[in-house]
């Protein structure tokens, strides 16, 4: 392959041309997350069925949980000074860090395997792995609350309007951040900070595609939820294993340096 504006030989994996420092057409091409989303799909279909005992559990034991706590945060705790508003995201940060890595242990379990099945048994061995979880569950809900804080200002104290659009933009930039670092933390060893830090530094090239992923699982899987939950059975297996899969395609295009 050549690179379409100074016409230099391009190596197999190269996304710039090192010559004239041109795009070439591998990120919308062979790092397309559409395609990838949909080699996972085919490998995961003779499977669905053989997912949802552990796909069960993540939910009964993580997604069940966190919806109860946002409708009990959104109906019953109020706050109406600065400390109420620092109690109640820290009381959130560390609740939702509690439940959140019973929906991030099956990462464990598919980077365990080349197949498109999670077993419960995988899973429930998983539970060792459960700090580092908790550890990256808690990094993105302090992120998450100081964003707000900044975004939106505190009682009696609030920020410029225009930052509130610059909340969903650091909102939205993050989900493309934090969704690799599960599985990089898998394929390198790497602790949850480290594989967020990997991922920002070393996946800016295919950050919208990952983008891109991370905005159609979310929805896939609120409406697999709102359908009265047992859409989102299969919605959510086939997310592990196309994030697993976009992730080692990007291993082997050599995105990621596991020294960092």
């Amino acid at each position: 392959m050549r690179c379409k504006k100074c016409n230099s030989r391009l190596a197999k994996h190269d996304l710039w041309c090192v010559e004239c420092g041109t795009q070439t057409p591998r990120i919308k091409n062979e790092l397309s997350t559409l395609k990838s989303m949909k080699r996972s799909r085919q490998g995961f279909k003779p499977h669905i069925s053989a997912n949802v005992p552990a796909i069960g559990f993540s939910i009964i034991t993580g997604a069940i949980p966190i919806a109860l706590l946002t409708w009990i945060f959104a109906r019953y705790v109020e706050y109406s000074t600065t400390m109420g508003l620092l109690l109640n995201l820290g009381l959130k940060s560390l609740l939702y860090s509690i439940f959140m890595p019973m929906l991030l242990l099956p990462f464990v379990s598919v980077c365990a395997t080349e197949e498109y099945k999670i077993e419960l048994k995988a899973l429930l061995s998983s539970f060792r792995n459960y700090p580092r979880y908790f550890l990256f569950s808690l990094i993105n809900a302090l992120y998450f609350s100081l964003i707000y804080l900044i975004c939106f200002g505190f009682p009696g104290f609030a920020s410029d309007p225009i930052l509130r659009l610059v909340w969903i933009v650091l909102l939205n930039y993050w989900f493309a951040i934090s969704l690799p670092a599960p599985i990089i933390m898998e394929r390198t060893g790497q602790n949850a900070w480290k594989a967020i830090k990997t991922s920002f530094k070393h996946l800016g090239d295919p950050r919208w595609n990952i983008y891109l992923m991370a905005l159609l699982f979310i929805l896939l899987n609120i409406l697999g939820f709102t359908l009265l939950i047992f859409p989102a059975l299969f919605t959510l297996a086939w997310s592990y294993f196309a994030i697993r899969d976009y992730v080692d395609l990007l291993i082997e295009y050599e995105l990621l340096d596991y020294r960092i």
